[in-house]
């Protein structure tokens, strides 16, 4: 059986891309257990910077494969084992502590939009579909509807997840959900730019600049202020924070080691 996921490191960027076009990378408990394990191989690995996730074939990802969903009936144990790999995949996704770029190459449907919605950066092909869509089958999705409204204006979420209509990068770019939207053959090179000029950057301090930024709606600004200027202290203790003064004087491209 072929894998479900192709992952792949180039200098410091990963990228994970799900693979399985014939279903429109719909997740399967085998998916979801590669996507896990690939998630925890990027973040440990120190050589890497950025990680991107795209799909191949016609989709980014379409969500569950509903096409399970007879076998969850005949075998218990395999509906369990999803409905306790799933909240650890999303929740290691939303602790991720490297810049993650969704590259949207078609349709990011259910869990697909899900994936969008804990990137960092999204860049989305001009046809691309992006839309919650669970209500359209499966009633709601419970990821989506804690996440969306947090990423979106709470009244455009809430439209995307009662009607489970499909939006298109345009429409989304305008609400910050999108970043780029670019002709679907530029997509890929595109986002490797992006995770390029990123990864070119202070690894650790950016690592710190996500910590912040992702908590910076819930909790209060004043003790996240104080951790701040904590993680910055830190920041400024560092080899690379010296070598960028140093870059900037000798009017140089600075080269960060992570350290």
């Amino acid at each position: 059986m072929a894998a479900p996921i192709r992952y792949e490191t180039t200098g410091p960027i990963a990228t994970i891309t799900l693979d399985r076009p014939d279903a429109l990378n719909a997740i399967t408990v085998a998916m979801i257990e590669a996507l896990d394990a690939a998630l925890a191989q990027a973040a440990e690995d120190r050589a890497v910077r950025v990680l991107i996730v795209t799909g191949s074939g016609r989709a980014f990802c379409v969500g569950a494969d509903i096409g399970q969903l007879d076998q969850w009936e005949k075998d218990p144990g395999l509906r369990d084992r999803f409905y306790a790999l799933a909240p650890r995949f999303f929740r290691r996704l939303e602790e991720f502590p490297k810049p993650v770029i969704a590259a949207v190459n078609g349709v990011a449907a259910a869990g697909g939009f899900e994936i969008c919605c804990f990137a960092d950066i999204v860049i989305a092909a001009e046809d691309a579909r992006i839309g919650d869509a669970h209500a359209n089958f499966v009633g709601f999705g419970p990821v989506s509807a804690v996440v969306a409204p947090t990423v979106l204006p709470r009244k455009i979420a809430a439209e995307l997840l009662y009607t489970g209509d499909m939006m298109s990068p345009a429409q989304l770019h305008l609400w910050g959900f999108v970043n780029r939207v670019v002709p679907a053959a530029e997509l890929m090179e595109t986002a490797l730019a992006m995770a390029g000029r990123i990864a070119a950057k202070q690894p650790l301090a950016i690592q710190a600049a996500k910590n912040l930024a992702r908590r910076a709606g819930l909790v209060d600004p004043g003790l996240l202020g104080s951790h701040a200027y904590e993680s910055a202290k830190a920041i400024f203790a560092t080899e690379d924070f010296q070598e960028g003064l140093r870059a900037f004087a000798e009017k140089r491209a600075p080269d960060f080691k992570g350290r």
